[in-house]
């Protein structure tokens, strides 16, 4: 059953079924006064949740906040909504009503500006002999609106996303822009003629994710 307060922090609940693997986390209060969207699905959505102990825990009602790196649970019944704690998640599915999917899970990865890897949990856009995840972080802006002609500051989020490309031999680079010029730029010494070749086979401009994911597909050993 859930508690009050802090006292569900790291607790083991499962209001769906006694029969299901538990899951941990505490009690989520969405964040208020400000504007953007805060989560990637704007509707909960029925997903799959991969524990990191090799278990399944299906059709959860979920939610991915990208401002917070958090994945928030919706139990069955329950008007309370609940953070799953990180650490015990390895993967989560989303299923769109018209039969796909979109993939989650949790990655160490060392993004620009830190100083060292952390988890965070990424979208993944194809794993095959490379791997292309990306980041679905949002940036929090300083933004004036004008209300009946008066002023006022408010904080604004800003979709940024990191793109983060694991090559065959594990070397890792990240950048937040898509763009021929950037991918080859940050790409190791031993990739960057592969990936020139890649690109001028395939006729590629290089601006949108399909086409980075594209690209990651067909990077061989």
């Amino acid at each position: 059953m859930l508690c009050c307060g802090s006292a569900l922090y790291a607790q083991s609940i499962n209001l769906d079924s006694i029969f299901e693997p538990k899951l941990r986390g505490e009690i989520y209060l969405a964040k208020t006064g400000i504007e953007g969207k805060q989560f990637y699905n704007d509707d909960w959505a029925v997903s799959d949740i991969k524990l990191s102990t090799g278990e399944i825990v299906s059709n959860k009602q979920l939610k991915y906040s990208m401002f917070e790196d958090e994945l928030i649970w919706l139990p069955t019944g329950s008007f309370r909504l609940v953070k799953l704690e990180k650490h015990f998640i390895d993967e989560f599915t989303f299923k769109n009503p018209d039969g796909s999917q979109v993939n989650f899970k949790r990655q160490k990865v060392k993004l620009p500006a830190m100083n060292d890897s952390t988890d965070i949990f990424v979208e993944i856009l194809t794993e095959k002999a490379a791997r292309l995840f990306v980041f679905r972080t949002v940036n929090v802006e300083s933004a004036t609106n004008n209300l009946n002609g008066e002023l006022y500051s408010v904080k604004k989020l800003v979709p940024q996303p990191v793109y983060i490309l694991m090559f065959p031999d594990k070397q890792t680079i990240s950048f937040r822009k898509i763009s021929r010029r950037v991918l080859l730029k940050a790409a190791p010494e031993k990739y960057k003629v592969t990936l020139k070749t890649i690109l001028e086979r395939e006729h590629l401009s290089l601006h949108s994710e399909p086409d980075l994911a594209r690209i990651a597909g067909l990077i061989q050993e």
